[in-house]
């Protein structure tokens, strides 16, 4: 099979099955029916790209690319893992959808407009050159703001595609104006190849003034500081569509930022500001995380504070570091959203358990001193031994993923100490560690753009990890400054509701 071949048959599998579905519901087939055909056709162009994967390997160090002039498609390494993500979770969770929509009369709609999202996500990612990029972009975000509108007539619904289309609009025109002079000052398209060359010939204010609407662009679709209203009233959608836009929407932000850092990445002011957005964005989520009283509601704000980490490492400058949590983000978060329904009723179960009783002063410190030799110890060795290279944000990076895995084992240990409980917390933090180390090590070498990259300074990253033990502390204090608690939380779960005025006169 031929390169042009090949990647038509890794672009074709969702606009086949948006045809086929929107022939199927003119003829009144039955909405099943289609979203069967749909995910089967889905699923067949993931087991595709996966055997391309398999088959071609020099994907990972080259590229396959056609087109016409500028203008082109590319099949390399950063195409080849998120097409297999998107086609492969899109075809899981419309499988999903087959069941759990039967019967609503949505259920075409939905299926269109999901493969919509999933074809211009995939045409997004293999995009070669700007404008192609920016016409995928454009159609993600309407085909998102579609899909937002499966139960159009809730207003929990409206609303949130309302907020999503305004902010979606006003981040995205910026992104087309950055476009539309790259594209003028070229004298047409320009290949992500030349998009370096295509940025340095403009002016200096010119060129931060790019970037900056760059930024924006990857900052709204993330739902980042300032755009972060948007995500949280999109819980009026269905269960399918959340865990499509949790599982692969969202992490668009750092496509485009990767695919852009020839313009963005040069700019050591704009990387910082991306960095802190991204640290800010973390900790806030992560506060109201902890406030939100549903399931869905906490899985919203969880996503938010891991687009946050997501985009403070692309400031960093890590960018594989970015795409590899992307990635584990979205197969670990599209399960936690097909399985919400499970998830509340064991919220329900361990409501009308016992309160478990504090730990002694004993038990909790050596639960901190374990987590604490365990973590830095495996991810010392493995960086030692896979990963020898380093530089100051990667030791960052390393370090504030060692606190989070830290915190994570000793409250593991402190909620149960024993020596079953030992073994097992300590094998899967060794596990989850030199997998961490060599997974990054393996996206570093395909993923890295190979630009001069002036990131943020990795000390920035005590900010959010000094943010994140606040948070932590003040969660689970029971004296001390219990109203400092109180108030952090009330005023982050109140930023996070509608806030609907009363109109004067208005009956109470």
């Amino acid at each position: 099979m031929n390169e042009n071949a090949t990647v038509a048959m890794v672009l074709a599998g969702p606009w086949v099955a948006v045809l086929a579905s929107a022939i199927a519901g003119r003829l009144g087939r039955s909405g099943d029916l289609v979203a069967r055909i749909a995910a089967a056709v889905v699923g067949l162009g993931f087991v595709f790209t996966a055997a391309v994967a398999i088959a071609v390997s020099t994907l990972w160090t080259g590229s396959i690319q056609v087109g016409f002039g500028e203008t082109s498609l590319q099949l390399d390494a950063l195409a080849l893992i998120m097409s297999m993500l998107v086609l492969g979770l899109s075809s899981l969770i419309q499988g999903f959808a087959v069941r759990y929509l039967r019967g609503d009369p949505r259920q075409v709609w939905f299926v269109v407009t999901a493969n919509l999202l999933t074809g211009f996500t995939v045409l997004m990612v293999c995009a070669g050159s700007v404008a192609l990029f920016a016409c995928a972009w454009v159609g993600a975000g309407a085909a998102l703001v579609l899909l937002l509108a499966t139960y159009w007539p809730l207003a929990q619904a409206r609303e949130g595609v309302w907020r999503t289309a305004v902010r979606f609009g006003a981040a995205d025109t910026a992104f087309l104006l950055a476009v539309a002079v790259l594209l003028v000052g070229a004298g047409g398209d320009v290949s992500f190849d030349q998009l370096g060359a295509g940025a340095s010939g403009l002016s200096a204010p010119a060129q931060l003034t790019l970037a900056v609407m760059l930024v924006l662009a990857a900052l709204a679709r993330s739902s980042q500081i300032p755009f972060q209203g948007w995500l949280p009233f999109t819980l009026g959608a269905p269960t399918p569509v959340s865990a499509l836009l949790h599982a692969g929407v969202v992490n668009a932000g750092a496509i485009l930022l990767l695919r852009f850092a020839p313009a963005v990445a040069p700019h050591r002011s704009v990387m910082i500001v991306v960095c802190v957005v991204g640290a800010a964005t973390l900790v806030f989520a992560s506060a109201v995380r902890l406030a939100r009283p549903d399931v869905k509601g906490r899985l919203v704000f969880s996503t938010m504070a891991q687009m946050g980490f997501m985009i403070m490492a692309c400031g960093l400058g890590l960018f594989a570091a970015a795409i590899f949590h992307l990635v584990a983000h979205s197969l670990y978060k599209s399960t936690l959203f097909l399985g919400a329904g499970t998830g509340v009723r064991q919220h329900a179960t361990d409501r009308d358990l016992p309160t478990r009783t504090a730990p002694s002063r004993l038990v909790a410190g050596l639960a901190v001193a374990i987590s604490v030799t365990v973590t830095v110890a495996v991810l010392v060795a493995a960086k030692l031994v896979l990963s020898p290279a380093v530089s100051p944000s990667s030791i960052g990076l390393l370090a504030f993923v060692a606190l989070t895995a830290g915190v994570t084992l000793a409250v593991a240990l402190a909620t149960h100490f024993s020596i079953r409980t030992m073994v097992v917390g300590t094998t899967v933090t060794a596990a989850v560690g030199i997998g961490y180390v060599a997974f990054l090590h393996l996206f570093t070498g395909a993923l890295q753009p190979g630009v001069p990259v002036q990131g943020a300074p990795g000390w920035l990253l005590v900010l959010p990890a000094v943010g994140l033990i606040a948070v932590e502390l003040l969660a689970r204090s029971s004296t001390g400054a219990v109203w400092l608690r109180d108030r952090v939380y009330t005023s982050a779960l109140a930023a996070s509701l509608p806030r609907n005025p009363i109109r004067t006169g208005a009956p109470l």
